[in-house]
């Protein structure tokens, strides 16, 4: 009766757990429908006037749905390993896992036609029960190979977790620079139309004073027609990248627009925004940094080492399998004891297991292959952002100077032409050549800051913040 009431604790407790995960399943299905299955309501709203660099990455990190997927497939991973590790035989690694416990029960009657007369039915019945133990004794290593190769694959997840953190961080930090970009060119295709309605003024009243031609005065109307055309252009950019960066930070349009979470400061053309420090290594350092710590190698290399794992696994599944049982069995009003061991291998399945050794060994070439892959395109990207980081260093030196001599330049055009010793012609190419300096020093900046922050996806070092602001007359 102790063995009895032993197991009869043993069933109360499993029951209670598993009572204890349907419930907690249901509460978050009953969470989640209102999502899923009905009208949502909007968010709270966000503002985000005067966050960092480094505070919009970790805005963004809490908020992106991508982060929360790749993290949900970390502890499906972990889920799977335990399940595997579930049906480890007892002679292994985990033998408290080895032993399958499950009872029945139930009651069975049979009527039939009885009494003097045979006009009288008779019910018969009786009670029965079971309690069944069956135990995996050895299988040859089936187990630990799945068991090892999950755990790749765990690893695998883990890092694509990690993968994807850096993917946010390099989309919030390209967008960021890419907006402050086109709101510094939206300030000079202003500056433009400036010059160009000052310049239209001008015209007209050297028209008046019979100074000029009307066709100057005709032309520097088109011309202020155009530039306000780039300004709308410019502007459109401003908003589809602003919308971009909303995005990035995981932030729809029910809780704000980007003028409300991250209005533009008014000085993006004459305070420019750092992010990080300089960097000045070269291919071959980038790229043994990148084959240790890059997310995208380390996935291929887990998964190849999965792949080997399946292959031990295929043989394995070659080779039989022993197991034990024991039953208790109870129909009213007799006990019944019995056990045994069996050994089962099989004999001929098609080739199918043969196959699969086959398909095994193809697939863990197949994951080699694509280690070898990664490596290449990591090595062709990292060289892509080492050359616009240099270039982008040598273009920001050659733009600033350039716009010093545009500056100067337009100057002293325009002085000659109040003077009436310059042509439209060469006040309007002045004007273009200094709108194309400033937009020039502008691209050049934001170029190597989003260079410096591709670098740092790809080579899987964190990244060094040096946030400031650099101010320029």
């Amino acid at each position: 009766m102790s063995f009895i009431r032993n197991v009869g604790i043993l069933l109360s407790l499993a029951a209670v757990a598993g009572c204890g995960t349907i419930h907690n399943a249901q509460e978050t299905q009953r969470a989640l429908e209102p999502k899923g299955f009905g009208p949502e309501t909007d968010g709270a709203r966000v503002c985000l006037r005067d966050y960092t660099l480094r505070e919009l990455v970790d805005f963004a990190m809490t908020n992106r749905p991508s982060v929360i997927n790749a993290a949900l497939a970390v502890d499906d991973a972990h889920l799977a390993l335990r399940e595997i590790v579930a049906d480890a035989p007892l002679i292994g690694r985990h033998p408290w896992c080895a032993p399958h416990l499950s009872a029945s029960g139930g009651y069975s009657a049979t009527s039939e036609v009885g009494g003097d007369n045979g006009l009288r039915w008779q019910t018969e019945g009786n009670a029965s029960a079971g309690l069944s133990l069956s135990v995996l004794l050895y299988d040859f290593g089936r187990n630990r190979a799945r068991a090892q190769a999950q755990a790749e694959r765990v690893i695998a997840a883990e890092y694509a977790l990690v993968r994807e953190g850096y993917v946010v961080f390099e989309e919030v930090a390209t967008s960021y620079f890419s907006l402050m970009e086109r709101d510094a060119l939206l300030e000079v295709a202003l500056t433009n139309e400036h010059e160009y309605a000052v310049h239209l003024r001008q015209a007209k009243e050297r028209l008046a004073a019979g100074e000029a031609q009307r066709l100057d005065v005709t032309r520097a109307r088109l011309d202020l027609s155009r530039a306000r055309e780039t300004t709308i252009a410019a502007s459109n950019l401003v908003v589809t990248t602003g919308a971009t960066l909303m995005r990035a930070l995981g932030i729809d349009a029910s809780r704000g627009t980007r003028n409300e979470v991250f209005p533009p400061t008014g000085e993006a053309l004459s305070v420019l925004q750092r992010g990080f420090a300089d960097t000045r290594y070269d291919i071959g350092a980038a790229f043994s940094l990148a084959r240790t710590n890059a997310p995208a190698v380390a996935i291929a290399r887990a998964r190849l080492r999965a792949a080997s794992r399946d292959v031990d696994h295929a043989i394995a599944n070659l080779l039989p399998s022993v197991s034990g049982q024991i039953g208790l069995n109870w129909v009213d009003p007799i006990w019944m004891w019995s056990w045994g061991v069996s050994a089962v291998q099989s004999i001929f399945e098609g080739f199918r297991k043969t196959t699969a050794v086959d398909r095994a060994v193809v697939a863990m070439h197949t994951a080699a292959a694509t280690v070898d892959e990664t490596e290449q395109k990591l090595s062709l990207d990292l060289e892509t952002a080492i050359a616009t980081r240099d270039n982008a260093v040598k273009a920001w030196d050659t733009a600033r100077a350039s716009l010093v001599a545009a500056r100067e330049n337009l100057d002293m055009v325009k002085a000659r032409y109040l003077e009436g010793d310059a042509s439209r012609v060469d006040f309007t190419d002045s004007v273009s050549d200094y709108a194309e300096a400033l937009g020039s020093r502008v691209t050049a900046f934001y170029d190597g800051q989003i260079a410096e922050a591709r670098l740092f996806a790809l080579t899987g070092r964190l990244p060094e913040f040096r946030e400031e602001s650099i101010k320029e007359d």
